[in-house]
This record gives C-alpha cells, sequence and structure tokens, in this order.
C-alpha cells in the first residue's frame, strides 16, 4: 500500500516555504533599506503565497487525491498553508522586532503620526489617542498574532478564488469500486 502524504503534511511543507521566503523578501528589503511599508514587499509577499497556495493544491489534489479535489479540501489546502506560512512569518516578527531591530517599532509610530498630522482632520488629542491604541497593538504578542491571522484572512480571500480553478471532481460514473 503506497503512503500518500497528508494534507497537513503538505500544507506545512508549503506554508514553511511561503513563510520563508517571505521573510528572505522582508529581510532583503530591509537590509537594502527599502521602507519596509511600501506596497512593493506586500504584492511580493501576496504573489508568494497565491504561488505556494497553487503548487500545495496541485501537490495534494495529484499526489494525495489521484488527480481529484473537492472545492472544500481545495479551499481547507490553502488556508492551511497560509496560517502555516503566517506563524513562521509571526515567529520572525515577534523576534525581528523584539531583538533585531526594536527601534523599527518607534520608526512605525513616528510614521503613522506623521501620516495622521499630514492628512489633517484629527485634533492633537485625537492623534494622541489614535497613536496611544496603535502603540498597545505594537507589542510582539500583538505583531505575532496579526500576522497569523492577516495571513490566514488573505489565504481565505485568495484560496477562494484560487479553488475555483484548482477543484477537480471525480465523476461518480467513472468510478473504480471494484
Amino acid at each position: 500500500m503506497e503512503n500518500k502524504p497528508s494534507q497537513i503534511k503538505i500544507a506545512m511543507k508549503f506554508g514553511a516555504i511561503y513563510g520563508f521566503s517571505s521573510i528572505a523578501v522582508f529581510l532583503l528589503f530591509y537590509l537594502l533599506g527599502t521602507d519596509i511599508q511600501s506596497k512593493l514587499p506586500q504584492w511580493i509577499s501576496y504573489s508568494l503565497l497565491v504561488l505556494f497556495i497553487v503548487m500545495g493544491i496541485k501537490t495534494y489534489r495529484d499526489e494525495s487525491l489521484d488527480g481529484f479535489i473537492g472545492y472544500g479540501k481545495s479551499l481547507g489546502t490553502g488556508v492551511l498553508i497560509a496560517i502555516f506560512g503566517g506563524f513562521i512569518t509571526g515567529i520572525f516578527t515577534l523576534i525581528f522586532f523584539q531583538y533585531l531591530a526594536p527601534e523599527m517599532v518607534q520608526k512605525i509610530m513616528d510614521e503613522a503620526q506623521k501620516s495622521m498630522v499630514e492628512r489633517g482632520g484629527m485634533s492633537d488629542e485625537q492623534i494622541e489617542m489614535a497613536m496611544s491604541m496603535t502603540a498597545k497593538f505594537m507589542t510582539p504578542f500583538w505583531l505575532f498574532l496579526f500576522s497569523v491571522i492577516g495571513s490566514g484572512f488573505m489565504g481565505l480571500i485568495f484560496s477562494l478564488i484560487i479553488s475555483v480553478f484548482m477543484k477537480k471532481e471525480q465523476n461518480p460514473f467513472n468510478s473504480n469500486l471494484g
């Protein structure tokens, strides 16, 4: 009897590849001195997520399910890939902002405040209150949690679309039941 990889095993593999690829992109932009809050690193990370969701679903479908996969299993696989990747990037985020570049948190906070002031329409008290709330969520725990939840959410959105194209239902009239 052939030992086929499980959905979890495949999701962990492609989630890990996605997570470490995202970390590499982040570090590349950081080391090059690029603004890590710019849209380009984010779009590259989303592209990687889509790529690894597609590859993971295809691998699961072809290696474990004999070339067939329903919409629900496809969707679940994509979300699992994103969550595992988010967990890895969350751990990295925690380490990065806590130990490697703790000054980045203050830099992000300063940029947020500057943006609020430039947009106008907010009083000094409102800006101060908004910054106070922002500071509460810039702790390592919240950064980790937002990384996992954000990745899972984006994985859900992408997987909802990807699964439409990746699903491949088996014809019930062609089944070999023995």
